[in-house]
């Protein structure tokens, strides 16, 4: 064999061990770790007061004063006496609006609740507010429903700072009687959009599709070909080499 046949054997062999590993390398998964045996989900009490946190921010304090005053009836996520809420309580507090709980004849010294009581949370809550100053005159003057107006300035701002929070309309700074008026629980009200210029769709161009990678099959089938070509082509150089 000549050596110009012994390199071009030498360059198929190398071709065709690039192809297997590329095509290993594209089938083989990363190993998942085995679990290390089974783990117990904790059991979440809803009922708890929330986590302190150290130093608490005012919205943090308005976490507080919100379980304390208004999640009994507001729920833990503010969405309000839901059947499912209430399910959460001992069964013998569950009926809220049963005779000798808050329904008809409360007991002494205890009130009546309404049939609803609203989300305090989440979309479409508080849509009646405009301003955080309504919303602070409100939780002042009304709120808790059973002793209206037992929260002190300091504390109903501090409820009106969580529920900010929660809602994404809190930037951090501390609220006011002083600066309250400068923050919108509602966004103004913006302008109509003009209607889109004539012949144009008003629709945005759609994004280009991602291209997907070749799979490992068509990387197969490539390697194969390079392979098979790469052979046939030493077959002919080698019998052009023999005396």
């Amino acid at each position: 064999m000549s050596s110009l046949t012994r390199l071009w054997v030498g360059v198929v062999g190398i071709i065709l061990l690039a192809g297997a590993t590329a095509v290993m390398a594209q089938d083989q998964e990363p190993a998942t770790p085995a679990p290390s045996g089974p783990q117990a989900t904790p059991t979440i009490d809803r009922l708890a007061a929330p986590p302190t946190v150290i130093p608490p921010t005012q919205a943090d304090d308005g976490a507080q004063l919100f379980w304390l005053w208004c999640q009994p009836c507001h729920g833990d996520q503010g969405q309000g006496l839901t059947d499912e809420w209430r399910e959460q309580y001992p069964e013998e507090d569950q009926n809220c609006w049963e005779s000798g709980c808050h329904g008809n004849l409360p007991y002494e010294g205890g009130f009546q609740l309404p049939k609803h009581v609203p989300a305090v949370i989440g979309d479409n809550s508080l849509a009646r507010f405009q301003t955080m100053s309504e919303l602070h005159t409100y939780v002042g003057e009304r709120m808790p429903y059973e002793y209206p107006g037992a929260l002190s300035e300091e504390e109903s701002l501090a409820v009106v700072a969580f529920r900010a929070r929660a809602h994404g309309k809190w930037d951090g700074t501390a609220l006011t009687s002083a600066n309250i008026d400068q923050y919108r629980w509602q966004p103004l009200p913006t302008a109509t959009p003009a209607p889109p210029a004539a012949g144009s769709s008003g629709t945005d161009r759609a994004a280009p599709e991602m291209t997907k990678g070749a799979e490992p099959a068509s990387l197969l089938w490539v390697g194969g070909a390079l392979a098979a070509a790469a052979l046939l082509g030493g077959f002919f150089l080698w019998q052009r080499q023999r005396p």
